[in-house]
């Protein structure tokens, strides 16, 4: 994991946590419309980048090095290049934190208890790494029993060299901003009107659509695997939790993908 990312997103969370509640008790607190905060969510995920990949192709031709084509689903196939593809994702992700924070800060919410950032108990770990490791075996079994080929055009993109930057992205960086947005931000706004089970569902197939180069039957497994994740986010209220076990979720997928293609 990169020290330095690490260390700067827990300081920036700590920073904003500390000014949070000095500042509570003189702010009104309003939640976001739980349609408006799924409609931001998506847009903030696929447009934040954007600026960073229009930047980056003007930062020469190393950053187009190793053209990959992807089969995205719907779209069709794609040329995607691991350099600038991985690096718009890296460098969007604490604008997309800044921006979440920013905006919870402004309407006085609480964003500890909103966004769930509480450590977890090594029990609490044990117990959440053990239903992990249940799911992927249930979707093993599912994979092989509906003969569902896996994406391999997207597993050798996430492979493509420089391998570093498939690793970084897969494994510390969706985790994080793909859990922050969606089982912090979204979850926490939807639940006080659409009830836990009703925020799970919604911000899991919210998270579900991201990954459209994925055919329905995987969609489906992936959908349920949001379901898990949400349900721990709020039984233990710890989005680090969820964090690190999509985190360790991503790292066996990559780590199969590697031994299978490399």
């Amino acid at each position: 994991m990169n020290p330095l990312i690490t260390s700067n997103f827990f300081s920036t969370l700590t920073t904003y946590k500390i000014y949070n509640h000095s500042t509570m008790a003189n702010q009104e607190t309003k939640n976001f419309n739980p349609l408006w905060a799924l409609v931001l969510s998506l847009l903030v995920f696929n447009l934040f980048p954007v600026p960073f990949d229009v930047l980056l192709y003007f930062a020469g031709d190393w950053v187009f090095f190793n053209p990959t084509e992807v089969e995205m689903g719907i779209f069709g196939n794609v040329i995607l290049y691991p350099v600038k593809t991985n690096l718009t994702m890296i460098l969007s992700a604490p604008l997309i934190i800044y921006f979440f924070v920013w905006r919870m800060q402004k309407r006085g919410l609480d964003l500890t208890n909103e966004l769930g950032l509480f450590f977890f108990k090594k029990s609490v770990f044990l117990k959440s790494t053990l239903l992990l490791a249940f799911f992927l075996v249930l979707e093993e079994i599912y994979m092989r029993a509906l003969e569902i080929d896996v994406p391999v055009t997207f597993l050798k993109f996430m492979l493509s060299e420089p391998l570093i930057l498939g690793v970084l992205t897969t494994i510390i960086i969706a985790p994080i901003i793909e859990e922050f947005i969606f089982r912090g931000f979204l979850l926490s706004q939807l639940k006080n009107t659409m009830g836990n089970w009703g925020a799970i569902s919604l911000s899991s197939l919210a998270w579900t659509l991201l990954h459209f180069q994925y055919e329905v039957k995987i969609l489906f497994i992936l959908f349920i695997l949001g379901l898990v994740l949400g349900f721990l986010r709020w039984k233990y209220n710890s989005l680090f939790l969820v964090m690190v076990l999509h985190a360790i979720n991503n790292l066996i997928a990559f780590s199969v993908a590697y031994f299978t293609f490399a």
